[in-house]
């Protein structure tokens, strides 16, 4: 038994993923326990303030970068407890950090996280940084969980395609007789979280309940898919640089729309463009979602609406295939955590775009008393 715990906090910026996981001889890999630390509202706009410049920004990361050590030794510290396990029952805690700039075109991605003082916190080695090697090589450093997708999702016979929908979607593309892909789609929850709390005084509209009610604008979809990442060929990632009030503030029409109607707006928007990245592949197959978008049956409905029209063979939530959907992420960091442990390369150039194969990650080994 191999224990690892991975940590995930995405571009939704509600909460770190704690997850423990067991990578068996074999090659199986289990998800023990997971638990999710959620961030609190001061710690969610102290995210959302760094991800634009603003006045002393080198503090406040610094700042929170203590705060997200702190927030993930107390989530760890909890699942430990629940599982009667120690620190010396973890082999590495491998942590994703909180992303708050995503740039590889100027060559780097800046994840925050004081993972020195997450390591004496715990008592337990902790491997980070796993997107930095890959943008040495070339890479677009994201999206990092394809292949593992391809380690626990792929089908023998049948196309399939994962769609995480976090604050950004990105796909893996798992095509048998061929090397695994997959590049961010573009927006997720993140516009349709900024519009909730906007406008309807609510974190998201959790259900599409909201946007359901909606009607779609053709007019404001059409001006928001006149955006060139869409039509940009793989590989490629982007973010809430991008994908933000801004963005949306770029179509008069969508600003002159009822509440409802800018949701239904902006979740056809999601549904249209992971349809149209998956369709890039030209493959017919399933389509799988996680991430927190899965648990928006009206968002799931769109997908289903477009992917149907493509031909694809279904749309399902990953569950169906054993997976759960909220804890696959922070299990893609914990197996990106043995990688570095064990020193075995990843090949990414079919993804990101990194010229070849390589040992993703660093190390911030546990401080041990005499």
């Amino acid at each position: 038994m191999a224990l690892y715990i991975g940590l995930m906090s995405g571009t939704s910026a509600d909460a770190i993923d704690v997850a423990l996981v067991d990578f068996q001889k074999g090659g199986r890999i289990r998800l023990v326990a997971a638990l999710e630390k959620k961030w609190s509202e001061e710690d969610r706009k102290a995210i959302n303030a760094l991800c634009t410049p603003g006045e002393n920004e080198i503090h406040r990361a610094g700042m929170f970068g203590c705060r997200y050590a702190q927030a993930a030794a107390e989530g760890i510290r909890e699942l430990l407890i629940r599982q009667k396990l120690t620190p010396e029952d973890i082999t590495a805690i491998a942590s994703h950090g909180q992303t708050v700039r995503h740039e590889p075109e100027n060559g780097f991605s800046v994840q925050l996280g004081n993972h020195a003082l997450l390591a004496a916190l715990t008592g337990i080695d902790v491997t980070c940084d796993f997107r930095s090697m890959d943008l040495a090589l070339g890479g677009q450093g994201a999206p990092l969980v394809p292949a593992f997708h391809q380690e626990i999702c792929a089908s023998p016979d049948t196309p399939r395609y994962i769609v995480n929908i976090g604050g950004i979607s990105n796909v893996s593309v798992l095509i048998p007789g061929h090397n695994v892909s997959g590049f961010d789609t573009g927006p997720g929850n993140t516009m349709i979280d900024l519009l909730a709390r906007k406008y309807l005084n609510q974190p998201s509209d959790f259900s599409g309940e909201h946007a359901s009610r909606g009607t779609v604008s053709a007019e404001a979809l059409e001006e928001l898919l006149d955006e060139p990442y869409f039509k940009a060929k793989p590989p490629k990632s982007t973010g809430r640089e991008l994908f933000n009030g801004d963005y949306l503030n770029r179509s008069s029409i969508l600003q002159n729309l009822c509440p409802d109607d800018m949701l239904a707006t902006v979740t056809e928007l999601t549904a249209v463009t992971i349809v149209q990245g998956i369709d890039l592949f030209g493959e017919k197959g399933e389509i799988y979602v996680c991430g927190g978008g899965c648990h928006n049956s009206h968002l799931m409905e769109r997908i289903a609406f477009h992917a149907g029209r493509s031909g694809h063979l279904k749309v399902a939530g990953i569950r169906e295939i054993g997976v759960d959907p909220d804890y696959l992420e922070a299990m893609a960091f914990a197996w990106l955590g043995y990688k570095f442990i064990n020193r075995e390369k990843i090949d990414m150039t079919g993804i990101t775009g990194s010229s070849e194969p390589e040992i993703m990650g660093a190390l911030y080994p546990a401080p041990k008393s005499s």
